[in-house]
């Protein structure tokens, strides 16, 4: 039994030890009575998180991280809850499949798809988790939403305009440097010191291969940013605007995308070809569902705002 001051200590040791632990589980929200807490969102977050400066400088950027960060979750809650409330669930051999399409998406196998996410510090789990996020909230609109009907004139238009100037191919390489929405200030402008750099060196006719070797943090920075042919479509929008202007040889400037893996981005093009575009009949069911499937992805925040209000949130941040 303790007594007199070592009693006394071992109190005041228990109660800095329970308000240590009561700010590192400190709740972020409340959605329809179940808690997500700062630990969690941080854990989600620790790949934006980390690249916030120190310091005073590093308050706002992280406290807008977090915002955003805290936003997607709750939307995240609200639509698992309703999925399970109606039988939804994605399986693990569809995430499976998911994972391959955007391995092979990203012209990697599977061991290069793990040693570049491992390269960014990026948990192939974390991949699974998103990816059936995303699933599952597009199987609940299919479900929810009611699906427009796309007529055969839709689909023989669509099929003409992706056609229209023949079908290209382009071989390009690609310098990525990293800087996702809420990185500001000190570490945005690094990060865009960073790619000016890189870009200078390319420009001044150094290997654009090499360069992406030293400098790159993309997934093909070990093959000097070799992204292979890629047609229409396969690649993020800013990326493929850029390359299908440029010619053999030609750099861009530096391209800013956004998002969770937004950044910096120099494109140089090695090659381009026209290849025969498929018959229509072959492609024909696959530019309907990709229709049908914009038409429903139109109506998530509607459906996301429709969620909210009928649901408890409380948030605390």
């Amino acid at each position: 039994m303790f007594r007199g001051p070592m009693k006394h200590l071992l109190l005041i040791c228990i109660v800095a030890g329970a308000a240590r632990a009561e700010v590192k589980d400190r709740i972020a929200a409340v959605v329809n009575g179940q808690a997500i807490t700062l630990s969690d969102l941080e854990e989600r977050l620790s790949p934006e998180l980390a690249r916030v400066p120190p310091g005073p400088a590093g308050i706002g950027p992280r406290q807008k991280i977090l915002k955003t960060g805290l936003a997607q979750m709750i939307d995240e809650r609200l639509v698992e809850s309703e999925a399970t409330a109606l039988g939804i669930d994605i399986t693990d051999d569809e995430v499976t499949h998911l994972i391959e399409a955007l391995a092979k998406q990203n012209n990697l196998d599977m061991t290069q798809f793990r040693a570049a996410l491992a390269q960014q510090n990026i948990a192939v789990e974390s991949i699974r988790e998103q990816l059936k996020r995303q699933q599952l909230t597009l199987r609940l609109l299919q479900y929810k939403v009611k699906p427009r009907k796309v007529t055969d004139e839709e689909v023989q238009a669509a099929y003409a305009n992706q056609n229209k100037d023949g079908e290209l191919e382009i071989r390009a390489r690609d310098i990525f440097i990293a800087a996702p929405d809420g990185v500001e200030g000190e570490a945005l402008a690094k990060a865009k010191a960073k790619a000016t750099a890189a870009h200078n060196r390319v420009l001044a006719g150094e290997s654009f291969a090499k360069i992406a070797r030293d400098f790159s943090e993309g997934p093909s920075a070990a093959e000097g940013g070799d992204l292979g042919y890629f047609g229409r479509g396969q690649m993020l929008q800013a990326i493929e605007e850029a390359a299908f202007v440029l010619q053999p040889g030609q750099v861009s400037s530096l391209i800013r995308t956004t998002g969770e893996h937004g950044g910096f981005h120099i494109v140089m093009v090695e090659d381009r070809r026209k290849v025969a575009p498929k018959p229509l009949a072959s492609v024909q069911e696959e530019i309907r569902n990709r229709l049908a499937n914009e038409s429903i992805m139109k109506e998530r925040e509607h459906y996301l705002q429709q969620l909210r209000k009928t649901a408890q949130v409380d948030e605390k941040l």
